[in-house]
């Protein structure tokens, strides 16, 4: 057969043709998708999985110099992961109201012991406890009670959680191996784990130079995985509800092609009441469950074109035992929200804003609500808000 004949050179013109047709048209089928589904958020985290190195991340500092000597940090008030002086490290991302973080504990504590008791392992090998959504003293209350040996710091803002692509829970533990400065992922699972060799056996092996068999990564990006099964006729008749119990007249509702982080759904809603028209927008809020056995939180939060929030509508609050928020628990959280501006931060009290046995929710309401800059800057840039 002649390669370089006419014929053949017509063929490959043809099937080049055909070959860029055909990517040409999956990529404007995939950008047609997306537009109908209104778009992923181009700044989404990539979730952290085994081979990646952990991110540039500024963590909360351990507030005694006893935990800043066994990790071997500054005495400042923040530092980075890649500061720690070890060769390993098991870090657990938790939360103190997880009832498997809870049960965790005493299990990373023989680890701790073990790790100690072993010459060629202590100073090389340490833990550490991030706490997701926790403050400070949730920290120090829960260390008491479980005589946790061991730093552990809080993540209030959710900043570290994020930063690893948000795990679908907690708790969530990685062992890494430090290489070239930096600690790079070696094993990661998500779920209480019960065995306290299986820390110990990994950190063994890696300390000795011998890499860890792959495993099945069995966990998700929250954002993956939370649907709060809100169809564009849902949010129509759950808006034209709610705003005409409050005295408007719902006009038109429209899902706008705003990209926003998954599973996040914009709305424009246009309104009258008392003779004036004006423009609002909903937006359909989401926020991964921090437990591995809770559920996650799924509502609605309006605002007007000057930020100011104007209403909030659950969907699904679930406090302990995964039961919902009662009606006057709604209420109150929608007058903790009502009133503020997505421009400004809007800071979450524990003592006057969480629901009992939904402190959680709580926080994850006030977490997604500040997202709403974001979302306000968008719609301004697209035109929506002059």
């Amino acid at each position: 057969m002649k390669l370089h004949s006419s014929k053949g050179k017509k063929l490959g013109v043809n099937l080049g043709i055909l070959f860029l047709v055909a990517v040409v048209g999956f990529w404007l089928f995939q950008g047609l998708a997306q537009a109908q589904r209104g778009g992923f958020d181009e700044d989404e985290i990539p979730l952290i999985k085994v081979g990646d190195t952990f991110p540039e991340t500024k963590l909360t500092a351990p507030k005694t110099k006893t935990d800043k000597a066994y990790l071997g940090i500054p005495d400042e008030a923040g530092f980075y992961l890649r500061e720690v002086k070890a060769d390993v490290m098991i870090v657990e991302f938790m939360n103190v109201h997880c009832l498997h973080c809870q049960m965790q504990a005493p299990i990373l504590d023989k680890v701790y012991e073990a790790i100690e008791k072993d010459p060629n392992m202590k100073g090389r090998v340490k833990l550490l406890s991030i706490g997701v959504g926790n403050q400070e003293k949730d920290m120090e209350k829960f260390r008491k009670e479980k005589k946790v040996p061991f730093p552990m710091i809080p993540d209030k803002d959710f900043v570290a959680m994020e930063n690893i692509g948000y795990p679908e829970a907690t708790p969530f533990i990685m062992i890494l191996k430090k290489e070239k400065g930096n600690f790079v992922v070696k094993y990661a699972h998500l779920g209480m784990i019960e065995d306290p060799n299986t820390f110990l056996a990994k950190a063994r092996k890696l300390l000795e130079g011998i890499a860890l068999k792959p495993t099945k990564q069995n966990y998700k990006s929250a954002y993956h995985l939370m649907d709060p099964h809100m169809t564009k006729e849902k949010v129509r008749k759950m808006g034209i509800a709610r705003l005409e119990s409050l005295g408007y007249k719902v006009l038109k509702i429209t899902r706008l092609n705003i990209k926003v982080r998954r599973p996040q759904q914009v709305y424009a809603v246009d309104l009258k009441k008392d003779g004036k028209t004006e423009t609002w927008f909903a937006v359909v809020g989401a926020e991964g469950k921090i437990c591995d056995v809770c559920h996650d939180v799924y509502f609605i939060y309006v605002f007007d074109k000057t930020g100011t929030i104007r209403d909030l509508l659950p969907i699904q609050f679930p406090k302990y035992g995964n039961k919902l928020f009662n009606k006057a628990e709604v209420e109150k959280t929608r007058k903790a929200i009502v009133g503020k501006n997505v421009l400004k931060p809007i800071q979450f009290n524990e003592e006057t804003d969480a629901v009992t046995s939904g402190t959680m929710t709580s926080r994850l309401i006030f977490k997604s609500v500040n997202g709403g800059r974001k979302i306000y800057m968008k719609l301004k840039k697209a035109g929506y808000i002059k």
